[in-house]
């Protein structure tokens, strides 16, 4: 699919496309500007959204179901904003973020979709995809590859915060170190906090988007967004820091093998997941650190604190390896929920062997009866041949890179996993 041509579009004045369809009744005052042309105490009644209103994202969602539908698009029930059509040029795809629609598939069908979506809305062609959701997409089609980055947030960085001067560390946060709760006599005043705030938010889109490495940095400074120390923020300056030091790096997209078009060809899922056990001090939950990928090319990343005390790093690593299940059944609906296949069972793994044999076996003991819910789920599916957990090493395992602040030359063998190999 990296070889997919992709144009976009942008929707003009889309929150005024939509109507009241559940028998609303909005008033609005005389808008500046115009009230000479209309007596005292008049208003008007909307018969249309307009921007501003709660309910208008959502109508022109609507509309542009409809708009779709007529253009003999189906719906994903996977994924609600992502739309298909199997035609004579092959798939085509259409993919809604808001008023952004991103159209993709072979050259001659995508130009057909683009014509069809115009003739609906007043749009702005973009033009072929270098830029989408803050993020320069940069194709290499000899090497069948996509890479994002995020050079003007970077520039932000530059521009809005005091960093330090100096060389740009190699690793985004301190190795081996992790952030602790600010006593309040040594948080920062409103102001400071506001501008932590609003750096944090900045490396919370680029994490996601386009610097996967960062992950677990990022995890810990958003912990305090209510009360930073200044110790909080010399480690949000670090990692800015060393994001601006690499300018070149960013999330790496290049599949394994190459896909002809045939609806009977079978793509590859697979994940690996980790656990840093009773890591936070405060709390002492555990951390999981996940990873899916399709056809050996990264599609989704997390580094999450858990939601509940595990009694055991066995316990950490089985919740980890749900949640990374569970990201992987998702990537495999949404693909066939497409009309496309998926090769059964989809390999995780894991670095934990304990963890491992728990979803192979249906035995039940007292040290782990209390998580039996969740070791079913796994082993179901394994019964029913859809996933299959097998033990990798930890020094393999790149998902260790979510879990903790690494250094050295392992953060760069597992950065290279999703950034690429930078020597």
């Amino acid at each position: 699919m990296a070889r997919w041509y992709a144009e976009l579009i942008d929707v003009k004045g889309a929150f005024l496309h939509g109507e009241f369809d559940e028998g609303e009744i909005l008033y609005m005052e005389i808008p500046e500007g115009f009230e000479q042309y209309y007596p005292a105490g008049f208003i008007w009644m909307l018969l249309r959204t307009i921007y501003g209103l709660k309910q208008a994202a959502v109508a022109f969602w609507k509309q542009l179901i409809l708009a779709v539908a007529r253009m003999n698009y189906r719906r994903s029930k996977a994924d609600p904003c992502l739309y298909f059509n199997w035609t004579i040029d092959g798939l085509i795809v259409w993919i809604s973020w808001v008023d952004d629609c991103l159209v993709a598939g072979k050259k001659k069908g995508v130009l057909i979709a683009k014509d069809q979506m115009t003739a609906r809305f007043d749009c702005e062609e973009i033009g072929e995809v270098d830029e989408y959701v803050g993020c320069k997409v940069e194709r290499n089609y000899e090497e069948n590859s996509i890479k994002l980055t995020q050079p003007v947030m970077l520039q932000s960085f530059v521009d809005e915060f005091n960093l330090p001067n100096g060389p740009a560390p190699n690793t985004p946060a301190t190795p081996g170190d992790a952030l602790v709760k600010a006593d309040p006599k040594d948080c920062i005043p409103a102001n400071e906090l506001f501008k932590y705030r609003s750096g944090v938010g900045k490396l919370l889109h680029m994490m996601r988007w386009s610097r996967p490495e960062i992950l677990n940095a990022v995890r810990e400074l958003s912990r305090y967004m209510s009360g930073a120390s200044l110790a909080h923020v010399k480690a949000m300056h670090r990692t800015m820091k060393y994001c601006v030091g690499s300018p070149e790096r960013g999330l790496l997209l290049k599949p394994i093998g190459k896909w002809d078009g045939n609806p009977s060809y079978e793509f590859v899922i697979t994940g690996r997941s980790d656990s840093d056990y009773a890591k936070d001090t405060d709390t002492r939950r555990s951390v999981s650190g996940t990873s899916t990928f399709l056809n050996g090319s990264p599609i989704h990343t997390r580094s999450n604190t858990q939601q509940s005390v595990t009694l055991s790093v066995t316990e950490a690593e089985l919740v980890a390896a749900t949640q990374c299940a569970q990201d992987m059944l998702f990537a495999m609906r949404v693909i066939e929920s497409m009309g496309l296949k998926v090769k059964k069972p989809m390999i995780l793994e894991i670095d934990n062997k304990g963890a491992v044999d728990l979803t192979h076996n249906w035995s039940v003991g007292g040290r782990t009866r209390h998580v039996e819910v969740r070791q079913y789920f796994l082993r179901d599916l394994k019964e029913d041949g859809i996933i299959w957990s097998t033990w990798i090493p930890g020094e393999s395992n790149s998902s260790d890179l979510f879990t903790k602040n690494l250094g050295g030359p392992l953060f760069e063998k597992h950065l290279s996993t999703y950034c690429g190999d930078y020597g």
